[in-house]
């Protein structure tokens, strides 16, 4: 019997779909849930999530957030998510040279403009990592312009 998997955003639902097992960036390290797992709460760091489905693998970028693993149910919660076929390799590395520019032009590591040039530098090295993984599988196709 597979899980529910429902993976949200904060701005949209992501994903709900049947899963044969879900692996997460948890704060200490990958997670992988399978049916009938015990009830669990835990944070998740910036990562990527695989929800694998008869022997195929989706993937999908999370800046953070929470999930909540129920007896045959797993929602995600992310700060941020999106598959990992439809980034921009081009445009989240843009974002990252903007984000590390801004680090460094940021009056100290303890500001407030430092800590929001780092959050975006985390989210989009997520994103240049998960797009480059994606992009060196000989299925992955460039999402048009």
């Amino acid at each position: 019997m597979p899980l529910q998997c429902l993976i949200f955003s904060r701005y949209n639902l992501v994903y709900d779909g049947n899963a044969d097992s879900v692996t997460l960036p948890g704060l200490n390290g990958q997670i992988t849930i399978l049916p009938k797992h015990i009830t669990m709460y835990a944070k998740l760091q910036a990562g990527i999530v695989t929800v694998k489905k008869d022997g195929e693998a989706n993937e999908f970028t999370v800046t953070g957030g929470f999930v909540q693993v129920l007896k045959d149910q797993i929602r995600i919660l992310a700060d941020s998510s999106e598959h990992v076929e439809e980034i921009d390799l081009e445009r989240a590395e843009a974002a990252r040279k903007r984000a590390e520019a801004a680090m460094k032009k940021a009056p100290s590591t303890e500001s407030s403009e430092f800590l929001k040039a780092y959050l975006l530098w985390k989210k989009s090295t997520v994103r240049v990592k998960a797009a480059q993984k994606a992009k060196a599988r000989s299925h992955w196709i460039p999402k048009p312009k």
